[in-house]
């Protein structure tokens, strides 16, 4: 799917493109042919990511990231800075739903323009009217990819229409704006729902907001898959605009309904109708939040990355401090660690804690033993079986374990 999506961008003239997966990276600079107009960078986290992208978008340029949905909430900071500040050129955020996470609350809780595309035919046309828009209404657009049914529909290659032309990098100083100081929010407020109410006229006729009559009772959803379980003689209104609502078209819908259901995931769509007195909720059940289960090894109790990429340095940590007599085993990936486990570990050194630290690695090893001996750790081993974690129970300082596979 992340080829089809490069290719995709590259069709519609993006210029910068960052990423924070390496193959991805690597599809994107064969796919180039290392063109001097094109530029793709591999981020460490979601945060960067977004930045230099935003950056790009702020001197003109059209740039776009491609991050996973739940990465996407790891660049709240950014995300909700950019809505205030805008762009000059423009900007396209693609958020792949690799698992139950979706960023439809997003777009609602941040004030930016938010489209979900269901197939590949509506992701190609989500990215084209993005980029667009983005630049009309100088603001950046987040759009949600969703995998399951992205096999139907044609492939890409060949965009539509007259391929933009790359733009120089211009970067007008606008200290109000690009500084967006609390002095200067409530002016750019202001603008920011002005361009979200221009964005909501322009997508009363967006072409996959699909309108289905049948019977007169009404189903609003994001998604048609969502249906299989639903009475097939209802009327069906497809939102692919998820925020903002195109609030005529939704309300016409509703008022020749005599009774509606709102079938979404999280009521992304339905908090922002206005008269919902024929509404009812319809929310899908899917897996809200990560199973928690006690997994032990080899006498360790285990903290896997539950709650975000390295999250498992800190919540052991924790847990070592209210349990000192608990052996406790911290397990990240490498990738997580450049992400977010460094400020994370750096915390757990400074504050004496000692339970041991498992890495999986395959490529980055030895940048991670150089950072770790900067940090003045002494104890650093590579394993070759699981049973040899046994033998740092009970350890009194802090131990990094390299484990070149999965466990």
């Amino acid at each position: 799917m992340h080829e089809n999506i490069i290719t995709l961008l590259m069709e519609n003239a993006v210029q910068h493109l960052y990423v924070t997966n390496r193959a991805t990276a690597a599809t994107a600079h064969r796919l180039s042919g290392n063109s001097p107009s094109f530029h793709c960078e591999v981020s460490t986290n979601e945060k960067i990511a977004y930045e230099l992208a935003l950056a790009g978008a702020y001197a003109g340029k059209r740039c776009a990231c491609i991050l996973s949905t739940e990465g996407l909430y790891e660049a709240l900071d950014p995300v909700m800075s950019s809505a205030y500040t805008g762009v000059a050129g423009s900007f396209l955020i693609v958020a792949v739903q690799e698992n139950d996470e979706e960023v439809t609350p997003l777009g609602l809780f941040s004030k930016l323009p938010l489209i979900a595309a269901e197939t590949r035919d509506e992701l190609a046309r989500a990215v084209r009217y993005g980029f667009d828009a983005s630049e009309e209404y100088r603001i950046p657009i987040i759009v949600q990819a969703v995998p399951d049914r992205y096999d139907e529909g044609a492939k890409t290659g060949g965009g539509q229409g007259t391929k933009p032309q790359a733009k120089a990098a211009s970067f007008i100083k606008e200290p109000g704006r690009w500084a967006a100081t609390p002095k200067f929010r409530f002016s750019l407020h202001g603008e920011l729902n002005e361009k979200i109410k221009k964005v909501s006229e322009a997508f009363e006729t967006y072409e996959d907001n699909i309108v289905v009559k049948r019977g007169s009772t009404g189903l609003v959803t994001d998604r048609f898959s969502r249906l299989a379980f639903y009475d097939e003689d209802a009327s069906v209104l497809k939102l692919a605009t998820i925020f903002p609502l195109p609030h005529k078209l939704v309300q016409g819908f509703i008022d020749g309904m005599d009774e509606v259901l709102v079938v979404e995931t999280y009521p992304a769509i339905e908090l922002q109708i206005p008269d919902r007195t024929k509404v009812k909720s319809g929310f899908v059940e899917s897996g809200r939040g990560r199973p928690q289960y006690d997994e032990v090894i080899a006498g360790f109790t285990v903290v896997r990355d539950r709650l975000g990429p390295a999250s498992s340095i800190n919540m052991a940590h924790g847990i070592k401090k209210l349990h000192p007599e608990k052996n406790i085993l911290a397990v990240t990936f490498e990738d997580h660690f450049f992400h977010s486990g460094m400020p994370a570990y750096v915390n757990t050194l400074y504050n004496g804690s000692s339970c041991p630290l498992l890495i999986m690695v395959s490529q980055r090893e030895e940048e991670i033993r150089r950072i770790l001996g900067s940090y003045g750790v002494k104890s650093i081993f590579a394993i070759g079986t699981v049973d040899e974690l046994a033998r740092f129970r009970d350890t009194t300082e802090p131990v990094a374990i390299f484990y070149r596979g999965m466990i």
